[in-house]
């Protein structure tokens, strides 16, 4: 029997290999050039990321000499290329001369992979603050501004103290681009981090209980590739619908990409209001709310053509839900007229709030007491599990509402043994423990984070709120400060602990306090150590 011709895959697939493979070839390559005497993964992970400073700086300085002049408020072209230029290639040549010298470990622990994050993290923010000082968009003696302003790039908080306006081109170009770079690093934690501590990346309990965050193929690579394709088009979607309601052509590509990683950096200083456009407005409100919805279900429903895959979800129905019921909360207890409009930017400040895009339609300092507190909840709420999205996640919360039931229902019932639930799936212990963990450890930082603020120049109200905000990677905070100047109405430690809140956020506080635990270790055991030995001695002579 003669065999069948083999079908040519469709374009769609095609891409998607080509996406798969990209991936792959970059992991091989990488492990042919790192293959030095020094095994070091937490070394290799940092110099990595310092490395991909050429080809993204070398790509803002192209656009800031195409078009700079366009987008900048200063109307000045070519002002950062050559700054870009230096620093680029000077980063880049020092990490890959350290990174031949270096070469991964045969097994990486899980305490290890959370410093590798923690370090990689770290050394974005290095790059992007450099980029900063290099350009002199902040002063060199003002390290603790450039800190923050580079954690909120790589964090995607939209959060800042320089005008859009000081900026030049490139500069706006490397915002715009950094955001979206860190979102599809994002990617790569979702499939490779954040499993092991069950907090809401891809298979962990919490997740596979909604049906929303699972693997997408055997492999690691294949799963990434597939997410990163659909980050990529999504982007392309966001940005052609700005174009077509009226956004000027390179401006729609730029708040694409911070539409699409739930960044919010804007190149206009009233952010999204400044257009004054219903279309614009309602193409934001479709990226910011679809930056919210879980990657992999996405994905699922898009490749099998099953829009019902979304209503079938426990947690995106909950999230949906949500939007709809502060939305409508926000139009009622906000004074005004009643008509589209309002409802319009009311939808808007809620989409904006949960999905932790942070963009402004107005000043959310406008809106009514309790529309102000609706819009904080939900701060802390963010968007599903495996999305772009920060905050605590949809799905933890309902965790712990199922966990709360349990416990209330022992305190009636002491031998009573249940599992728990969510959907069709169960949760286990572990799951369990690590999210009350992870809820734990963000509550003990708001006393001390809002304590810093306070002494940094905030009152209560502003340093509470901006310290909620900046760890759910929001930006925009309640009080006298506005909706957008916390940042700038700080001084250098309150800018040094704002970054640190954006990055903790965004890398997860269990993997933050891992990778202390991590750094300490040498001191701690060396003290210990030290009394022991001490005490020994004293038992001796007695």
């Amino acid at each position: 029997m003669t065999p069948r011709p083999a079908r040519r895959a469709p374009q769609r697939q095609r891409i998607r290999r080509l996406v798969v493979r990209m991936v792959r070839a970059a992991n091989g390559a990488l492990h042919r050039w790192a293959c030095g005497p020094y095994e070091s993964t937490l070394a290799v992970t940092a110099l990595v990321v310092l490395a991909t400073s050429l080809p993204v700086f070398v790509a803002c300085a192209g656009f800031d000499l195409l078009f700079g002049g366009r987008v900048a408020a200063s109307g000045e072209s070519g002002s950062d290329a050559l700054a870009l230029l230096i620093s680029g290639c000077a980063i880049a040549v020092v990490a890959l001369a350290l990174l031949r010298l270096c070469r991964f470990e045969r097994r990486i622990t899980e305490r290890q992979s959370l410093t590798a994050l923690v370090l990689g993290s770290f050394a974005a923010v290095f790059m992007i603050a450099v980029a900063h000082i290099a350009t002199g968009a902040v002063e060199p003696t003002s390290v603790a501004t450039a800190f923050a302003e580079a954690a909120a790039t790589v964090t995607g908080t939209n959060s800042t103290s320089i005008a859009p306006a000081d900026l030049g081109g490139g500069m706006l170009a490397l915002r715009a681009a950094g955001q979206w770079l860190g979102g599809a690093a994002f990617i790569v934690v979702l499939v490779q981090v954040l499993p092991h501590l069950g907090v809401g990346g891809l298979d962990s309990d919490g997740g596979v209980a909604t049906r929303s965050a699972r693997r997408l193929a055997p492999r690691s690579a294949g799963t990434m590739g597939r997410l990163l394709l659909l980050y990529g088009a999504l982007t392309v979607v966001i940005a052609v619908g700005y174009a077509l309601a009226g956004m000027p052509l390179l401006q729609s590509g730029l708040h694409a990409l911070t539409t699409a990683s739930t960044g919010g950096f804007s190149t206009q200083a009233g952010s999204l209001g400044a257009y004054n456009s219903a279309a614009v407005e309602w193409v934001a409100i479709f990226g910011m709310a679809a930056g919210g919805v879980s990657l992999p279900l996405m994905f699922l429903a898009i490749r099998r053509r099953d829009p019902a895959r979304f209503l079938r979800s426990y947690e995106f129905r909950l999230y949906v839900t949500l939007i709809v019921l502060a939305a409508a909360s926000v139009a009622l207890w906000t004074s005004g007229d009643f008509g589209l409009t309002h409802v319009r930017r009311s939808l808007f400040a809620v989409v904006s709030m949960i999905s932790t895009t942070g963009f402004e339609a107005a000043q959310i300092v406008d809106l009514s007491t309790g529309s102000q507190a609706v819009l904080m909840v939900l701060m802390l709420v963010g968007g599903m599990s495996a999305s772009m999205a920060g905050g605590f996640k949809v799905v933890r919360i309902l965790t712990l509402v199922s966990y709360i039931g349990r416990e209330l229902r022992r305190a009636v019932h002491p031998s009573l043994a249940e599992r728990l639930h969510l959907g069709r799936s169960t949760i286990s212990e572990t799951t369990m423990s690590r999210i009350v963990g992870e809820l734990l450890l963000a509550a003990l930082l708001v006393i001390p984070a809002a304590i810093a603020l306070g002494a940094s120049g905030l009152d209560v109200t502003d340093a509470l709120t901006y310290t909620v905000s900046a760890l759910s990677n929001v930006g925009p905070a309640l009080g006298a400060a506005g909706s957008s100047g916390h940042l700038a109405a700080v001084d250098w430690l309150g800018k040094v602990t704002a970054g640190l809140l954006m990055l903790g956020g965004r890398m997860s506080v269990t993997a933050a306090v891992v990778a202390i635990s991590v750094a300490v270790h040498p001191v701690t055991n060396a003290m210990r150590h030290g009394y022991w030995r001490r005490r020994d001695e004293a038992v001796r002579m007695q």
